[in-house]
């Protein structure tokens, strides 16, 4: 211990004296001597600048880690605190327990990219779960094992195994090249809002998420249903932001982004707590903010474990590189949307 003690001594020592000594003669002819130094003198007015810069060199891993670790982590756990306000997801939510349902194409959509809307809402606001997949996953003869694991993963998610539905429908198959028809997947999709009196319907954007077919296909078919407006039963649908191949795999370094894109929301819900939020402004609920605690994200991993089938190495990397077992943002569907 004392020697630990020492150690922390004599760095600190050598920090501040760096730090406070200013630059000589000698100093100045060195640092002009090369061609970085001499950039990085012109364009600063005094010496600040080199010894920021020269600070850096010298300490680059722990700059690194400051900026790719510790400052992430840290908007992590105030967009976590901040993500349960008004602000931040309509309070239809607070006030009722609304039951939802999940249209995706395949056997591990739902906790590959939608887990934290499934975690955060059941949890958080009692939202009654059910989830619609349009395949079996059979695009390599698995299906049955997949239909199987995908009743696994439901448990984990605290999906009851009635409301966790896979469909085998012979025109509707997994397959990377081809497009499902809207005329084939509305009516199944209106038969399940129907059965469960469904109140909110999440799904995919037009993109995809990972841009397959199957994906743009189902979520086409669900914006197609709300612009028509045939059922009336549905009070609010959403779908999940696709983000640049960048965004998706920064894993928690996504959250600088996020926090810039959310600021006047920040403010606004800060100012809440001092003034009553009608009194600021109406929220806005084009865009909900669900974000998984550490402990929804180990259940996000313990459910996909369940799609034995599915596992392999790039996945592990998924896991956690991810955005999307960290963080959802859903956007409201307009039924008036062009």
């Amino acid at each position: 211990m004392n020697i630990l003690r020492e150690c922390l001594k004599k760095f600190w020592y050598n920090e501040q004296k760096y730090c406070n000594h200013p630059l000589d003669k000698t100093d100045e002819v060195l640092l002009l001597d090369t061609s970085v130094y001499k950039r990085i003198y012109r364009l600063s007015n005094n010496r600040s600048f080199i010894r920021l810069y020269h600070c850096i060199c010298m300490h680059k891993l722990l700059f690194i880690m400051i900026v790719f670790v510790c400052i992430p982590i840290i908007l992590y756990m105030f967009l976590l605190i901040l993500s349960n306000s008004q602000a931040f997801i309509p309070i239809q939510f607070q006030q009722n327990h609304y039951r939802l349902l999940l249209v995706v194409a395949h056997p591990d959509d739902e906790c590959l990219f939608f887990s934290p809307t499934l975690r955060v809402l059941q949890k958080q606001y009692h939202v009654n779960l059910s989830l619609l997949v349009f395949s079996r996953g059979n695009h390599i003869g698995l299906g049955h094992i997949r239909a199987m694991e995908l009743y696994d993963s439901c448990k984990a998610l605290n999906i009851s195994k009635e409301h966790c539905i896979s469909l085998d429908l012979p025109n509707i198959q997994d397959n990377p090249n081809v497009w499902w028809s809207e005329k084939q997947l509305i009516p199944m999709i209106n038969e399940y809002i129907n059965k469960w009196s469904i109140d909110i319907l999440v799904s995919f954007d037009n993109k995809g998420i990972s841009g397959h077919i199957n994906h743009r296909a189902v979520a086409f078919a669900v914006r197609t249903l709300i612009k028509t407006n045939n059922n009336t039963i549905i009070k609010m649908s959403y779908e999940l932001k696709s983000v640049s191949i960048l965004r998706k795999y920064s894993s928690l370094f996504d959250f600088y982004l996020i926090f810039i894109s959310f600021i006047p929301r920040f403010l606004r819900s800060l100012l809440s707590y001092v003034i009553p939020f009608n009194l600021i402004s109406s929220p806005d609920l084009s865009c909900i903010l669900l974000i998984n605690t550490p402990n929804d994200y180990m259940i996000s991993r313990n459910a996909f474990a369940s799609h034995k089938s599915q596992y392999s190495w790039d996945r592990y990397i998924y896991l956690i590189a991810s955005r999307y077992m960290f963080v959802n943002e859903l956007i409201y569907i307009n039924k008036n949307f062009s």
